[in-house]
């Protein structure tokens, strides 16, 4: 899985796909595409019998942690998005062309875009931050206090390069994000708050871009 996207990213960057597909096609697809890992890790998780499902974070917490580590890890993740438009600002090196395009900008874009955002959400946490970060925290090479911290970077450099649809500035950005989404992951052992947070992050930037370019040219 940690090769599989980073590599389908890099393809739809090179191919140029993105320009040529039209955005709810695009979200369809991603949609379709992060289902199908999803689904392709579950079915890993079944065949394998060793872990059960609250093994790779799939458990809840009470209501007032919860709410409380969601919206920590949002504030987190929003400074740090926030952080990266400073750096573009100041260098003066716009957002990658690949990540605007797939802002949503009609209405009908705007009425898709949240399940695109709860898709992401859910699926990406559990392969990156449930199973992948698992299986890496298991192997005896990691095997130790630090080993999951280790694990979580790995995991968070392979998050970055399946950003490969965006520049160098973007896919920094994904990888550090990826290991803030981690914390919440180690510390509760409960994949709830990464996913919750993931995704208001994701509608609360490219939504709230989307809104803004409303009526531009697709």
């Amino acid at each position: 899985m940690l090769g599989v996207v980073p590599a389908l990213a890099w393809r739809s960057a090179a191919s140029g796909a993105l320009a040529r597909i039209p955005r709810l096609d695009a979200y369809r697809g991603v949609m379709a595409t992060s289902w199908g890992l999803a689904l392709l890790g579950a079915a890993v998780l079944w065949w394998d019998g060793s872990l059960r499902p609250r093994d790779v974070g799939l458990r809840g917490l009470p209501p007032a942690p919860a709410a409380a580590w969601i919206a920590a890890t949002l504030v987190a993740l929003l400074a740090g998005a926030a952080l990266t438009g400073l750096v573009r600002r100041l260098t003066g090196r716009p957002e990658s062309h690949h990540l605007m395009r797939l802002v949503p900008r009609t209405q009908a874009e705007r009425r898709l875009f949240p399940l695109v955002a709860l898709t992401a959400g859910i699926t990406e946490e559990f392969v990156f931050r449930g199973i992948a970060l698992t299986a890496l925290a298991s192997l005896p090479l990691l095997d130790g206090s630090g080993g999951r911290w280790w694990a979580a970077a790995a995991v968070a450099a392979a998050f970055g390069l399946g950003h490969g649809y965006q520049d160098a500035l973007g896919m920094a950005r994904a990888a550090a994000l990826g290991m803030v989404l981690a914390v919440p992951a180690l510390l509760t052992g409960s994949l709830l708050p990464g996913m919750a947070a993931h995704a208001a992050l994701d509608l609360c930037l490219l939504w709230g871009t989307g809104r803004r370019l409303a009526g531009a040219a697709p």
